[in-house]
């Protein structure tokens, strides 16, 4: 695992670049379990300053707010992102740490998820390449059921089709609770279809 730690108008500490690795190599065990060995991290701290009007009457604090960026080289590839922000600059490191580690999980669990699908399919062709011929044909037009998990953000989303692999996913957005279908485009980047119909 590569670690970059960037600093915007601060200064990493050598504290505090223990406590992320230290952290972040906790995390390795949950990586391999999602077949993943390949994977680049940035960490970014930045300051801000809190606004007036939630600390009238006082100085205003110094806000840290810490963005970390997990770049997955191996097999669905992909990115996690996590950011959080506070006044103690290791709270921010732990919860943001907390937050990549709930994605990580999910990412191990939809991996496993693809994994057990593409075994069952697998397993699928080779019965259809046992049978007859007559018996394989097929028409041209198949009819598949529409399959959409419970609602998620568009971020979920796109993390869902990073881990499948595919082109476009149907999904029911969390925040509206529209049909909305999510697709990848040339660029690299992603494109969502409001279909403006609201789920049952």
């Amino acid at each position: 695992m590569n670690i970059e730690f960037v600093g915007k108008s601060v200064e990493w500490t050598e504290a505090m670049k223990s406590f992320v690795e230290g952290k972040l190599q906790k995390f390795s065990r949950l990586l391999k379990e999602a077949d993943e060995d390949q994977v680049e991290v940035v960490v970014t701290l930045s300051t801000s300053r809190a606004k007036q009007k939630d600390f009238a009457g006082e100085s205003r604090p110094t806000i840290y707010r810490v963005d970390i960026d997990m770049y997955l080289k191996t097999w669905g590839g992909g990115a996690l992102h996590a950011w959080e922000e506070d006044t103690d600059v290791f709270s921010a490191l732990d919860k943001v740490l907390d937050e990549l580690e709930r994605q990580i999980i999910k990412l191990k669990q939809r991996r496993h998820e693809a994994k057990r699908r593409g075994a069952k399919i697998k397993e699928e062709m080779h019965m259809a390449e046992v049978l007859p011929s007559e018996e394989r044909e097929r028409p041209l037009v198949v009819e598949e059921e529409l399959i959409v998990e419970k609602p998620m953000s568009v971020e979920d989303a796109i993390l869902e089709l990073n881990t499948t692999g595919a082109y476009f996913m149907p999904f029911v957005d969390s925040k509206t609770g529209t049909l909305k279908i999510i697709y990848r485009k040339r660029g690299g980047n992603f494109g969502v279809i409001n279909t403006k119909c609201k789920s049952l």
